[in-house]
């Protein structure tokens, strides 16, 4: 019976491939949605060098320290004082910089450019990027952190060899690097809170620098150049594994969270047919006669328990897993039964003999491959026996490696694996900024340089060849999903839209019009450079003004800079600002709009603040056009456009300024200053800086109305975000558990309905809902002693949680993170409370059954209540205790290690 299930199985395995293959050749290109622009520069916590007392690099580029020059091609080091925290950089004997804070800046060269650092896992490894280096205080004494600010894409570049490996195929290591790609983003998104985005091990990514070779995984960086992935209007949760064993693992199984329902329980064909995938077996005899003596001994011994001295074992007729784990359809089974002949007291008799797989089979029998304990047991029926295997090489959900390498093999593309592996994802595209000081012959200057992808990816080429303008007698284009009239409309392109198309055929042209790909009458455009004629195809004019050869045109606005548009309408997305007396290359030449190039960045502007020429000149003059709306000019107004979250106002005009405060997120603010990547603005009084990148310039000034100092009698309490960084969660219901409304950003002042020891009801921009009171200042009097709701036990509503557990939404600013140290109580332990914690090792490790009054339980950085939470564990689950106390213990959980309450533990021997 279990054969034959085995076999049915296996041929349902082999109708889905097919199925899915079929697809695969059926289906289209993916369309790339267009993102926007955001921050590319990751805070890598180098983790794995553990905390040492002094690092020793190689300089292979150009940097310097405490703004000094250093020598490029020298040994440096920098050395920590254990006792008083100070840090020293020196270069052959001098000293550049000290402080409990030193920075290793780079500046642009030419060639490798990067440190190798002698006590990385990987010294030879180049890091291409900055380094911060940080003294901080624990158990008594202090210790130093090393953090490398790092471009995502070289990131990426060291992530994929040992994440997947070079010799992968290449659909399965684009599949690896845009999930990478998105768990990185995702981790920028959730870690306002404290020093780093990610750490260099397996609780995050791998990342040992940047290795040399490594050919393929360079290739699929480059070609997913900026592409991540979207689920609704959240980054996917691109949790990945090396095997799932056979069967995806949902989150919710795993940590609790509903909020991933795209990662679901089901079967994975591709890992079971990979032969690579990891795999542990034992065989069953069935006449009794065990050749593995170990298994031998554990089911003898069972039949003792149940039948006296001298019960053995004859024959084995079925063996059968059960009891899984979570609920069906899961096959994480617990329990192993089997049936079999045990010959007691001169006679024979069948009987069950059950074992519980985890605690009593998978150590003896060598059978593990976590120290999750989730392995998935299965039997198979053969000739003589039964074999036992146990699948699932890691967490089990999310991607599996192995089974992305198979899927690649049999002709997927990459956006068919991610489909697969999480339901209902789309590829969304960003242009991401990279951060870096200017040559050191230029001075320390910051130079923010925008990394836009090429339009479409690798996934969605855009037609080669032709560019042309829609021109229509009145209304929009239709695109189309083939090139017949009758074929359903996709969207619709504007008159006038500058477009690229493939060259006519039958009358129709194929284009991808903001990451959507289809077919326009060609009859409708203008061609702005030539087509080549075909057969059965008009051979529209070229227009008179398209340009010949190589134009150049200067920015002649009255006053201020010229807006350059992603698309050519006034309302388009501003990519940058081009300054008044600057050259730019024109591409193609139209009456209201150019396509233009600017400092590597193309995009749109208005003809009519243009002068032609065929060469920059810097004589050329101009008449001087009248101004128009897409031209500040005068007192110019901005709103903010982050993609999400609100907008950093900084000291100075650099991402290693410190945050004044952040703006929200549509707010509308004046501009004093403007230039290319950075603007002076001020808001509510406070008077800094903001990125360019994240402002659409030219909109109508606010019409505010001040509000009164004191809210009018009967409006309520206020009060002010004051938390320690980052913004404050609004939630629906007074429970950490409660759903998330939006986010308050810090210092901002909100109305106070109902106060609470622990939670109040409050009401911001409109919407009403709950926050933590710790995290408020108030203003004025007190209105109200009464608790909204039930309140729950305190934790802090700031979220900072690790990607690897079920996260919360990010509340974190847009623009490029602050590399400078966080605050001690958020990035270390508490040193009055951890100075006082002393655990005891134990030796072995003891397993714990996680026993909380609530749904899980906290892990955290240190043993303390105000230490940062890791992540959440689920009630009922195990882990590993290392030390402990009366009151803590230190564990160790899905490769994390931490610390949680002794007093919610259950060891095996108090059970």
């Amino acid at each position: 019976m279990y054969a034959r299930s085995t076999r049915r199985r296996r041929f349902l395995c082999g109708w889905t491939a097919f199925l899915l293959f079929m697809v695969s050749l059926l289906s289209p290109a993916v369309a790339l949605e267009n993102g926007g622009t955001r921050s590319g520069m990751v805070r890598v916590n180098l983790s794995s060098m553990g905390a040492p007392s002094r690092v020793d690099m190689t300089l292979s580029g150009s940097y310097s320290a405490g703004g000094q020059a250093l020598s490029g091609g020298g040994a440096v080091t920098v050395q920590l004082n254990a006792a008083d925290g100070t840090l020293t950089l020196t270069q052959g004997g001098v000293r550049y910089a000290s402080g409990t804070t030193v920075q290793l800046r780079r500046h642009t060269a030419t060639g490798e450019n990067g440190v190798r650092i002698a006590q990385s896992q990987a010294p030879g490894n180049l890091y291409p990027g900055d380094l911060t280096f940080q003294s901080y205080l624990s158990g008594g004494m202090y210790k130093m952190r090393v953090i490398a600010y790092i471009f995502i894409e070289d990131y990426l570049y060291g992530v994929l060899p040992y994440e997947m490996g070079n010799s992968s195929p290449l659909e399965a290591l684009k599949a690896q690097a845009v999930s990478a790609r998105t768990y990185t983003l995702r981790a920028m998104q959730n870690s306002a809170s404290r020093g780093w985005d990610v750490v260099d091990t397996t609780s995050d990514q791998v990342y040992r620098g940047t290795p040399s070779g490594n050919a393929n995984c360079r290739t699929a960086v480059d070609t997913t150049k900026g592409v991540v992935s979207m689920n609704g209007s959240a980054l996917t949760a691109t949790y990945y594994t090396a095997s799932n064993g056979g069967q995806i693992e949902s989150v919710k199984n795993l940590w609790g969270s509903t909020a991933y329902n795209y990662i679901t329980v089901k079967d994975d064909p591709y890992d079971l047919q990979n032969p690579d995938s990891r795999v542990r077996s034992f065989w069953v005899t069935a006449n009794g006669t065990q050749s593995n003596a170990t298994l031998g001994r554990l089911l003898n011994d069972k039949a003792v328990a149940l039948f006296g001295a001298g019960a053995q074992v004859t024959a084995v007729s079925a063996i059968t897993p059960h009891t899984p784990k979570y609920p069906a359809p899961s096959r994480l089974y617990t329990k192993l039964d089997f049936a079999v002949t045990v010959s007691a007291n001169g006679s024979s008799c069948p009987t069950t003999l059950t074992f519980d797989i985890f605690s009593e089979l998978e150590a003896p029998l060598s059978m593990s491959l976590n120290s999750m304990k989730n392995e998935l047991w299965s039997v198979a029926a053969a000739d003589g026996g039964f074999r036992v295997e146990a699948r699932r090489w890691g967490h089990g959900t999310g991607l599996s490696q192995r089974g992305a390498m198979q899927m690649a093999k049999q002709g997927f593309t990459y956006d068919q694996i991610l489909s697969f592996y999480f339901e209902g994802c789309r590829p969304v595209q960003y242009a991401f900024t990279r951060s870096i000081l200017s040559p050191i012959a230029d001075g320390s200057q910051e130079i923010i340089i925008i990394e836009t992808p090429l339009p479409g990816g690798d996934a969605s080429p855009a037609p080669a060849g032709l560019t042309a303008r829609v021109t229509t007698v009145s209304g929009s284009l239709n695109l189309r999903a083939s090139a017949s009239g009758s074929a359903r409309v996709l969207r619709t392109i504007p008159r006038n839209e500058i477009i690229t198309v493939s060259a006519p055929e039958n009358g129709w042209c194929r284009t991808v019009y903001q990451g959507t790909e289809g077919y326009v009458m060609s009859s409708f455009l203008t061609f702005l450079n030539a087509p080549t004629p075909t057969p059965g195809a008009s051979t529209p004019t070229p227009a008179p003004d398209a340009p010949s050869g190589d134009v150049y045109a200067r920015v002649t606005t009255v006053s201020g800079s010229l807006n350059l548009r992603a698309q050519a309408r006034d309302t388009a997305r501003v990519l940058r600002t081009i300054p008044r007396g600057r050259d730019v290359q024109v591409l193609s030449r139209g009456d209201s709009w150019c396509q233009v190039t600017y400092e590597g960045t193309v995009g749109f502007v208005m003809t009519r603040f243009l002068t032609f020429a065929s060469s920059p000149s810097p004589t050329a003059s101009a008449p001087t056009p009248s101004p128009a709306p897409d031209v500040p000019s005068g007192s110019v107004y901005a709103r903010v456009t982050t993609v999400s979250g609100s907008l950093n106002l900084r000291t100075a005009p650099s991402a290693y300024a410190a945050v004044l405060r952040t703006i929200p997120r549509n707010e509308v603010i004046l501009i004093e200053e403007m230039g290319t990547v950075w603007c002076r603005t001020s808001y509510q009084g406070t008077q800094g800086y903001v990125m360019t990148s994240f402002l659409t310039l030219g909109v109508p000034a606010p019409d505010h109305t001040p509000a009164p100092a004191d809210p009018p009698a009967g409006e309520g309490l206020r009060a002010r975000v004051t938390t320690v960084s980052g913004s404050l969660n609004l939630r629906d219901r007074a429970s950490s558990y409660g759903s998330i409304l939006r986010t308050i950003p810090q210092n901002e002042e909100i109305t106070v309905s109902q106060r609470g020891d622990v939670w109040c009801a409050v009401t911001y921009l409109g919407t009403s809902g709950y926050v933590m009171t710790r995290f408020l200042t108030f203003l004025n009097g007190d209105v109200s002693s009464s608790s909204p709701t039930a309140t729950p036990s305190p934790s802090p509503d700031v979220p900072a949680p690790s990607p690897t557990a079920a996260p919360a939404p990010s509340s974190s600013p847009t623009d490029i993170p602050t590399p400078s140290p966080a605050p001690a109580e958020t990035d270390a332990p508490t040193p009055t409370e951890e100075a006082q914690v002393i655990l005891s090792p134990l030796n072995p490790p003891r397993l714990a059954l996680i026993q909380s009054e609530s749904d899980s339980l906290n892990l955290r950085e240190g043993a303390s209540t105000s230490a940062q939470i890791l992540c959440e564990m689920p009630r009922g689950d195990y882990l590993l205790v290392t030390a402990m106390n009366d009151k803590w213990c230190r564990v160790e959980y899905e490769g994390k290690s931490g610390f949680c309450m002794r007093k919610y533990l259950v060891m095996p021997d108090e059970q």
